[in-house]
């Protein structure tokens, strides 16, 4: 069964940049996306543009659950929670 993994910010000014994950992350998202574990990385940003969603989806639980346990994975979401903290960005991860 498809899981899908969404990360939603919401800044408090479009003067913030949203976080973003560097190069090791976005390559590991690439071998899962090479490997047909997920279709990609998909971005949407609300009208105001003060909330930004990035949304993977994998074909199976088990894509999932081995792509949250690689080190780039973990290494990301330590720096996400870094800058979100530093920069008063307010975030959240929804598992679907």
């Amino acid at each position: 069964m498809a899981k899908t993994r969404n990360l939603i910010q919401t800044r408090p000014n479009t003067d913030v940049a949203f976080y973003t994950p560097d190069t090791n992350a976005l390559n590991k998202i690439t071998e899962y996306v090479n490997a047909g574990k997920t279709s990609g990385l998909v971005t949407t940003v609300s009208e105001d543009n003060l909330t930004q969603t990035l949304s993977l989806t994998f074909n199976t639980d088990e894509d999932y659950n081995n792509f949250k346990l690689e080190d780039d994975t973990i290494t990301s979401s330590a720096k996400r929670i870094y800058y979100c903290q530093n920069n008063l960005i307010a975030f959240s991860v929804e598992e679907i």
